[in-house]
């Protein structure tokens, strides 16, 4: 790798303590739900958390998540029968609708009286440099309602999905009580810190403003019921993308790809992955987090190449790149290197080393060591079905078929995992 690229990635300055806390947290025995508040305390990281999560909805049905994460359940609960899971399915898609249903009404009963709060608590912030511009309406998260409430109906359309887990999982139950209880005490926390600040005010002291506390109540509320559709492993691919993407801010100017752009690719292949894996069992779910980060390895390419001058000249000649290595033979005339190299140098440096190495090898499986050839041949696919100039086109999608054949896999399973999701 040249000199460029590596002095830039060593000037990076490592994780703060706070991130690390959070990521340790997704490796220790910690539930979802203290993680969810623990990731709130970070307004901008759980707003883009949050915006990843609900622009995913858009482009799958909750029933799809739920066959993903509650497949564990069916299988400790020893039942042959599929028909199990597509009913959990059903009651997650109508707790969800019903989610968003109170959010939409609660939303008109006391939209007059909120309209003075300004726009800090919307959730969905498509047009500021972090947004996600998702398309679809009706996943547009409005948390306009007082924390309290959303609280209330929240835990209402909860219950109607565990109600569809019906009585023979009874761990589910187990888990939701305990869920309770772990509300039940995010709620005192919350009213002891409203007691501090009060006593604050009293001393004349600066204190956060009501507003203030309403939103970061609801965005803890918002990023448990993201966990509890997504799963721990996609949800921290959706924690350390914001956190690279606040880092790097990506404007890929040479490639002519916006930050908004970016995510959007990096969503898309990752919410691929996040279907097909399901077929793969064998596959570790971490490879979540490993196909949504490795195009930020282009950050530095393009910064390399602004800085010489050639921006329009390698447009030109990368435009037309549609399998990886076509992107990877330009990237190397004009800057030496490989995005490949660079982002294995990049995680490496953050001490990310399973994603270091799935970087490194998602363009050549066969030169990656034999047991985790699949691994590294399905992210290839990945990222020949949904590239940067590609997005499941008919070209990119008769690559990855060829591709699928030359590794062994099954055109049907990855078909499917594509069917799944709505562009």
């Amino acid at each position: 790798m040249n000199k460029f690229i590596t002095q830039k990635i060593g000037a990076l300055a490592g994780f703060s303590d706070e991130i690390l806390k959070i990521l340790a947290s997704f490796d220790a025995d910690v539930s979802d739900v203290r993680l969810a508040l623990q990731i709130s305390k970070n307004a901008p990281l759980a707003d883009k958390i949050l915006d990843l999560a609900f622009c995913g909805l858009s482009k799958f049905s909750a029933e799809e998540l739920a066959g993903q994460n509650f497949i564990a359940a069916d299988e400790q609960c020893d039942l042959q029968s599929t028909e199990h899971v597509k009913f959990i399915g059903c009651g997650l898609q109508d707790a969800a609708d019903e989610w968003q249903q109170n959010e939409c009404t609660s939303s008109e009963q006391k939209g007059a009286d909120l309209a003075e709060q300004g726009d800090s608590l919307k959730f969905n912030h498509s047009n500021g440099a972090n947004g996600v511009n998702c398309s679809d309406e009706n996943f547009k998260f409005n948390p306009s309602q007082a924390a309290s409430d959303t609280q209330r109906q929240n835990q209402h359309a909860a219950a109607r999905a565990d109600c569809a887990l019906g009585s023979s999982i009874s761990t589910q139950a187990a888990q939701t009580q305990q869920q309770e209880r772990e509300r039940e005490q995010i709620q005192a926390q919350q009213q002891k810190q409203e007691q501090e600040w009060g006593g604050a005010q009293e001393q004349g002291r600066e204190q956060p403003p009501k507003q203030e506390q309403g939103a970061a109540a609801l965005k803890a509320l918002n990023l448990q019921r993201a966990f509890e559709l997504y799963g721990r492993e996609q949800m921290r691919a959706f924690f350390l993308f914001a956190v690279f993407d606040e880092m790097l801010k990506p404007d890929l100017q040479a490639y002519r790809i916006d930050r908004e752009k970016l995510t959007q690719v990096s969503l898309l292949r990752n919410l691929l992955m996040f279907s097909w894996i399901k077929s793969y069992p064998q596959i570790e779910q971490s490879i979540l987090s490993s196909v949504i980060l490795v195009e930020f390895g282009r950050v530095f390419i393009d910064e390399q190449v602004c800085a010489a001058g050639k921006a329009e000249e390698f447009y030109h000649a990368i435009k037309g790149s549609i399998f990886p290595q076509d992107f990877t033979d330009v990237e190397m005339e004009f800057s030496g290197t490989s995005r490949e190299s660079v982002s294995h140098a990049l995680f490496a440096h953050f001490g990310l080393e399973q994603i270091a190495q799935d970087a490194l090898y998602s363009n050549a499986p066969d030169d990656a060591p034999f047991e985790n050839k699949s691994r590294y041949a399905m992210l290839k696919i990945a990222k020949t079905a949904v590239n940067i100039y590609h997005h499941f086109d008919e070209l990119s999608i008769d690559n990855a078929l060829n591709l699928l054949v030359e590794f062994g896999f099954e055109q049907e399973a990855f078909l499917e995992a594509k069917g799944e999701i709505s562009i």
